[in-house]
């Protein structure tokens, strides 16, 4: 997609490469490492401070009364993806099958059948984007290992509530169903309260393992460190899994990645701040234009309704090729996000990953070229 909006002198709103900027001390931290000569192999599991950082971090913002134990509770893995990979591998086998709550990012359904595992797929109900824990007991059998939540959400930018996260754990427990959270976007969020975490729920902290990476936290997704939390029995599995996979994680970054968990609240408070403007930036000229959207409460997208300005018989690819060439707009079709036949209308994802002069330019260009008619 940058080619295609290079190619088109197109304004970016389709991908979700962060452009918060990153502090200068952990630039320095890495730097640091790389010249004292921390550039070999660190322990599969990870380097000792920075499993030590990560069990810091997740008790302090999420007051756990007992932290994880670096040892046996947590892998570092490079990036967020592999942990998922790695997870995935740890917990399904062929023959077996994992539900994947949809619309969803599209590397969970690509690692299911690399790995030889059916997907099954439950929809969010819009336009609101529910999710409904009965939809989960009725394509769930005796062969399903897990299911794949993301919260906040890409695409939709829902976050789950405590009803939904209790009913989910509900289902879960009783079905033996282990919980996947893909926890990228949880310190992007624009609610009062934090979200609530499926781990906390009783009994799920020994039924469900949470992955995270410091990707979009600290605006680096190039570093590739991530980390995979849960129960030591299933942990066992995904760090041996990963010890095969990758070895390790990057020396130098999981260095730099001590020193960013270390940073005070403030730098978080901070970055919801700025994405904070940057939705209203845009939830402003979604509403201008007349689009119908659900306002995002996490991570940095919309899902938007197109039914409004697709044309008869127009497919999301072909919409969204000409907002591309006609509009100078990048979004992403919906399309994307599913797995699974579904009807309702046509749908595009827009991303507010930019800085608001790119975003504004973005919703001003596709204000005019729809109002062009």
């Amino acid at each position: 997609m940058t080619r295609a909006c290079l190619a088109a002198d197109a304004v970016n709103l389709a991908q979700g490469i962060p452009s918060y900027p990153l502090p200068l001390s952990l630039q320095e931290a890495a730097v640091a490492a790389i010249r004292s000569n921390d550039n070999q192999y660190t322990s599969p599991r990870g380097s000792e401070p920075f499993l030590q950082a990560i069990s810091d971090f997740e008790q302090r913002r999420w007051e756990m009364p007992t932290p994880y134990d670096p040892e046996t509770q947590i892998c570092v893995t490079c990036g967020a993806t592999e942990g998922m990979l790695a997870t995935l591998l740890a917990v399904a086998e062929k023959g077996s099958n994992v539900i994947i709550v949809e619309p969803a990012y599209e590397s969970y359904a690509v690692n299911l059948r690399l790995i030889d595992v059916e997907a099954r797929y439950v929809q969010l109900k819009g336009p609101d984007w529910v999710l409904d824990p009965a939809e989960i007991a009725a394509v769930a059998d005796r062969n399903t290992r897990a299911i794949i939540i993301n919260s906040p959400h890409n695409p939709t930018g829902r976050v789950f509530t405590r009803e939904e996260t209790q009913g989910l754990a509900d289902v879960c427990l009783r079905l033996g169903i282990i919980v996947i959270h893909d926890a990228i976007y949880d310190e992007l969020y624009f609610t009062n309260e934090r979200p609530p975490r499926i781990s906390d729920i009783p009994g799920m902290d020994q039924q469900s393992i949470t992955i995270n990476a410091l990707s979009k936290m600290f605006s680096v997704t190039g570093w590739r460190v991530g980390w995979v939390t849960g129960p030591q029995r299933l942990m066992e599995r995904v760090a041996r899994v990963h010890d095969f996979l990758t070895i390790a994680a990057p020396t130098p970054f999981q260095a730099a990645g001590a020193a960013a968990l270390s940073l005070p609240g403030s730098y978080f408070e901070e970055l919801r701040e700025v994405y904070g403007k940057r939705r209203d930036i845009l939830v402003t000229g979604l509403e201008k234009c007349n689009i119908e959207f659900q306002r995002p409460a996490g991570a940095y997208y919309v899902m938007c309704d197109a039914t409004s300005f697709a044309r008869p018989g127009e497919g999301e690819a072909e919409l969204t090729q000409r907002l591309l060439r006609e509009g100078g707009v990048g979004v992403v079709p919906g399309l994307c996000f599913y797995g699974s036949d579904r009807s309702g209308p046509p749908q595009i994802r827009i991303a507010f990953a930019k800085g608001e002069d790119t975003v504004a330019e973005g919703v001003r260009r596709l204000y005019n070229y729809l109002s062009a008619g």
